[in-house]
């Protein structure tokens, strides 16, 4: 009895310490392997740096087969593989993470990131949508917030506007106190079609930096896009000279402000003045229009010079200077010759043409 015991024991320990041994060698062989991952990963990231993408796919592979549990190396072999457009294999990495973790946010960003270059927006959308609600760190702020400009940049490329805006008021209520900041957010509140929330924006870099050109040409912009003539002028006048839109739209709302027959408080004579000199520029560019371009039927561009004519006529007879009754006739009809001028001869168009019918819009003549 007291040997079978013996021989138990000893059978035990050699089980204790082969079992001892075993789990070394494992934990030995995993070091081993994590230490190679690292080394692949390593050199992945070297070939990344320098834009042999296809050095570090391979790399990236090996690196994942020999550490699959490390979430890093599966993002940055998905990332590596959707820059390749291996974008059938990048998801198949990409799902096996989302599986452990649909929260997180890389994961479905990468995912977002290839939907937007395929056709399913909709799929794209609610990827960047997930993302953007994910488990973010507190410290990884700026990282959410560049998402979201991601996904606004995203929406009005395709031409999702209301959209675009839910996520840039979502955007503005955390924005910070920032100049940049601040003229980017105003930049993608105009391509959103909100002027009004883009000049506040850009008026609040200004209070932090009035020199800012970038935010003095986006004032002027929103300011013009709100029918604001006067205050455009005012930041289109202090921003920079050298650049063409800026230019042309300032410009134009100079020959606004000054050309306008209907603006309140003009002597007779300098509203008189003001329509004769708009009526003159609308039928030379008619004229042009009538000689040198294929002109749309509907336009009836001969009916309007017929009737430019016959207006002209009509306030050469009255006496000089009193023009009241006709003034309102006056801006109608240059308003109807620059709108339908414009379809089919807008190389023909000159910076004053564009005046005139933002004056007719500005005093309630476009029709619905």
């Amino acid at each position: 009895m007291r040997r079978e015991i013996v021989v138990l024991a000893i059978l035990v320990g050699v089980t204790i310490v082969a079992f001892l041994v075993t789990r070394s060698v494992a934990a030995y062989n995993d070091d081993l392997r994590r230490q190679q991952a690292a080394m692949w990963f390593e050199t992945a990231q070297e070939a990344l740096q320098s834009g042999s993408l296809e050095p570090a796919v391979v790399t990236l592979r090996r690196a994942v087969s020999r550490d699959p549990e490390n979430k890093e190396y599966r993002l940055a072999l998905a990332r590596a593989l959707a820059e390749s457009r291996l974008d059938d294999e990048a998801k198949r990495v990409l799902f096996i993470l989302r599986e452990a973790e649909p929260e997180e946010p890389e994961t479905n960003l990468q995912f977002a990131r290839i939907e937007a270059r395929g056709s399913d927006a909709d799929a794209s959308r609610r990827y960047y949508e997930s993302a953007l609600a994910g488990l973010w760190q507190p410290e990884r702020a700026v990282e959410r917030r560049a998402v979201r400009l991601e996904l606004i940049d995203f929406l009005l490329a395709r031409g999702e506007r209301d959209r675009a805006l839910s996520e840039l008021l979502v955007l503005d209520a955390n924005l910070p106190a920032d100049t940049a900041a601040q003229v980017q957010v105003g930049r993608l509140f105009l391509s959103a079609g909100d002027p009004r929330q883009a000049l506040n924006r850009f008026a609040g870099a200004l209070a932090a930096d009035p020199d800012d050109g970038s935010a003095l040409a986006g004032a002027g912009e929103s300011a013009f896009a709100l029918g604001d003539y006067a205050r455009a002028r005012r930041y289109l006048n202090a921003a920079p000279r050298d650049d063409e839109r800026i230019a042309e739209l300032r410009e134009v709302t100079q020959f606004v402000l000054s050309g306008d027959p209907l603006a309140p408080r003009l002597a007779a004579n300098e509203r008189r003045r003001r329509l004769l000199a708009a009526l003159k520029q609308a039928t030379q560019t008619l004229e042009i229009c009538l000689v040198g371009s294929v002109v749309d039927p509907r336009a009836d561009l001969e009916s309007l010079r017929t009737e430019a004519i016959d207006f002209e006529a009509a306030v050469a007879a009255q006496r000089r200077g009193d023009i009241r009754d006709l003034i309102d006739d006056g801006v109608d009809l240059i308003y109807r010759i620059e709108r339908s001028i414009e379809p089919s001869c807008r190389s023909v168009t000159t910076s004053l043409d564009r005046a005139l019918l933002l004056i007719g819009r500005l005093r309630g003549f476009e029709q619905p």
